[in-house]
Order: structure tokens, then sequence, then C-alpha cells
């Protein structure tokens, strides 16, 4: 995610945003995700407001929009519904620069979350009413979410096969056993999992590595979205990537969520024939990743984006997940995630749980055992590797020794 969330009640008087550390590979990638529920039973909440911080620091602050709450098993928490994005034509954008939370967290906040409701059959937006997870920061590039239409010319590779209708990848393995992997915007975090059998592979929503990978780690490069700062040096570290060893590249960054890629099914098939499909047959193509929001977003937008994308080679599926810490619920997801994607093998490129250190290792010992054992799940990696969550400085801490060695 690249933005920073607010819910405010009325009578408030000021907002906080959360300051990060710039990481060098250009992209604004705080995401404010998600972190813990309040343990009460009533909370009113009665507007929402997004701010946006640009790179020399300034800030702009959106709109109040009034929202609503709704209690879940004894929790409130604030609902919302997305509004689908206008399809004008956006402004140009300014690159972003990807950013590590600073340990200090803001005093009242909260981080957008796009998750499903187990209790309904219909998905529903939240978000819950304290954060002190990880969060981004956008670089405004329109005064109003847009889909982003592409206008590269599509790049050919002339020993590049391509296929006309999605087939299965049949490159390499990476050179770890697991199917585990990190997502990071810091590199030199990931020391701290040097040695681990179970990690095979990370990436950092970016197109280049910023920094160095334990040995026997893959790094994945990413095109995160559509704007000229994603799409002008994606086919050189691209190409980088794939010399270095990389066997996949990552399609676009939620672009189902307007505060992260916003594209419209169409132009991320557009998009996608442009930037990924010149790679088929010389690296497995994982799909756009997908919120867990409710239509049209998360499986909705990715039941679009298969139609449209008419001649793309899609070898395998991403998904993101943050719905509590309900196993059953996650494993219930990913089975109708499954079924979206044509069933295709899945990638689940970010997913958390809330709550305790002891009650994450739960979540995450029961549902890692079910994914290592799941022949459709390809490939998971946990949000994030960042200090306090998985490592605490140079070192794995409880929660990211259970995830680096639980079998």
């Amino acid at each position: 995610m690249r933005a920073t969330f607010l819910s405010v009640a009325a009578m408030a008087s000021s907002l906080l945003v959360k300051e990060g550390l710039a990481a060098p590979h250009g992209h604004a990638n705080l995401h404010a995700k998600r972190d813990y529920y309040l343990d009460t039973d009533h909370v009113i909440v009665t507007e929402e407001v997004w701010v946006t911080q640009a790179p020399d620091g300034s800030l702009a602050t959106g709109a109040a929009l009034a929202i609503g709450t709704r209690t879940i098993d004894g929790s409130p928490f604030l609902v919302t519904q997305p509004e689908p994005a206008p399809t004008v034509a956006p402004a140009p954008g300014t690159p972003e620069v990807p950013v590590v939370p600073a340990p200090t967290p803001a005093t009242s906040s909260a981080a957008a979350v796009d998750v499903e409701e187990k209790a309904s059959s219909t998905p529903i937006y939240v978000a819950p009413t304290t954060s002190e997870a990880p969060v981004v920061v956008p670089t405004p590039a329109a005064s109003s979410p847009v889909h982003v239409e592409p206008t590269t010319p599509i790049y050919v590779i002339p020993t590049t096969s391509k296929s006309a209708a999605p087939v299965a990848s049949t490159t390499a393995s990476p050179s770890g056993s697991g199917k585990r992997g990190l997502a990071y915007n810091d590199a030199n975090l990931l020391s701290a999992f040097t040695g681990s059998s179970k990690i095979s592979w990370a990436y950092n929503w970016g197109s280049t590595i910023s920094g160095t990978m334990p040995s026997g780690v893959e790094y994945i490069p990413m095109l995160w979205g559509l704007v000229a700062g994603d799409v002008s040096n994606w086919h050189e570290a691209a190409e980088s990537g794939l010399k270095n060893g990389a066997t996949a590249l990552l399609a676009f960054n939620e672009p189902d969520h307007t505060a992260q890629a916003n594209l419209g099914p169409a132009a991320a098939a557009t998009g996608y024939l442009a930037n990924m499909q010149p790679y088929a047959g010389r690296a497995k193509l994982v799909s756009p990743a997908v919120t867990n929001g409710g239509a049209p977003m998360g499986l909705t937008w990715l039941e679009s984006f298969m139609t449209a994308c008419t001649g793309c080679t899609i070898d395998a599926v991403a998904i993101h997940w943050y719905n509590g810490g309900d196993a059953a619920a996650f494993k219930e997801y990913m089975a109708k995630a499954y079924t979206a994607g044509g069933n295709r093998p899945l990638w689940i490129t970010e997913f958390q749980a809330p709550g305790s250190t002891e009650e994450q290792k739960t979540f995450l010992t029961e549902v890692m055992a079910w994914m290592d054992a799941t022949s459709y799940i390809e490939r998971y990696a946990y949000f994030m590797v960042a200090d306090g969550n998985l490592v605490s400085g140079s070192t794995l801490n409880s929660l990211g020794s259970t995830y680096a060695s639980s079998k």
C-alpha cells in the first residue's frame, strides 16, 4: 500500500502522519495496514480523511468523508464502501519512494484495510481503529483517483515466444526449499534470515533489489504500476533481474485500490501486454496482486482482468489478505481466489493477522502448515520485514523465528 489513512472524530483538531525513511528504489510503499482491533464494545467514528505526503515532506489533506461503524464479534470496525475511480486521464505522476516507518507511531491513526467479512457473503471494506503497522505515504499525481491508461509502446523481445492463452510456467525452482518469502523495504534487515532453509525468495514492491539478498534467496522484480516512474526503467530492471537469477516477475500492486496502482481491468490488461507479456517463456509471470475487498475490488476485479487480458500469459495469481486472525477464513478465501484465477497457482504476496505476538504465531503456524501442504499455493510472504515486525534490529524476534523456521 502507498497511502496514509486517518480516522478522526468530528471534534478532532489535528491529523498526524507517520514519517518514514526513504529507500532507494523509487516508491513510497509504506503499506498502511491493518493492525490491531480494539477490545471494546463502543466506538464512534464520524469521518475519514486521506493525507498525502510529497517527497519534499509537504502534506496535503483531503476532504473529510462521512463514514459509519459496525461491531463484529464484540469489536468495532470502521466501514466504508470504495467508490469506482473516474476514468479520466491523470496528470503526469511523480515517481514515489518506498519508505519504512519511523519507530514512533502516530498518536491517533487507523490504517486502511481491504477485507472480506466472514459472517457475510458480501465482502466489505474496513479499517481497524488503531495501528502501529508500517504505513504508506503516496505522492499525489492528480486531484482525485484516476484510472491510468498506459502510453508505453509494447516492448518486444524477438526471441520470446508468446502464447494466445495462459500456460503453466516451467521455470526453475528457487534455490531455497520453501515457499516462504520476504516482503521488505530495507534490504539490510534481511540478513536476519540468513541460513533459513524455509526462505527462498524476496520482493520489495520495486524492480531493483536496493541492497543485498541473503545467500540462496531469489529477488523477484515487480512492476508496481503504470505511471511513468514505474514503467520508464522497467525493461532494463526486468532484464537485469532475470540475468541475476530471477525466475518470475510480479505485475501491479493492488490495481483495484484507488490509493495503490489504481487501474481498471482493461487498462491493466493493456499495460500487462505491453510490459509483462514480452517475458513470457523466460520467467513465470504473476498477475496483478488484488486486495480482498468487496466488489468491484478483490476477486471481482481479478475475474474482470482475466477476461480482459486476452492473449496474456498469466502463470500465477497474486493475492493479498487482511481479515483478522481466522485461519479457517483464510483457507476458505484462498480456495475462492484459486477458482477466480482460473485454477492457477497462488502467490500470497501480502497477508497479516492482528493481535498479540502469540496470537499471530498461532495463526502463522496453522496457515503456513496448510500452505506448505497445499499444491496450488506456490509462494507466500507475510507482511512484512520491518524493525519490530519479524525482526528487532538485525536479529529475528519471536514472530520472525516462527516465520523463518516453523514446519
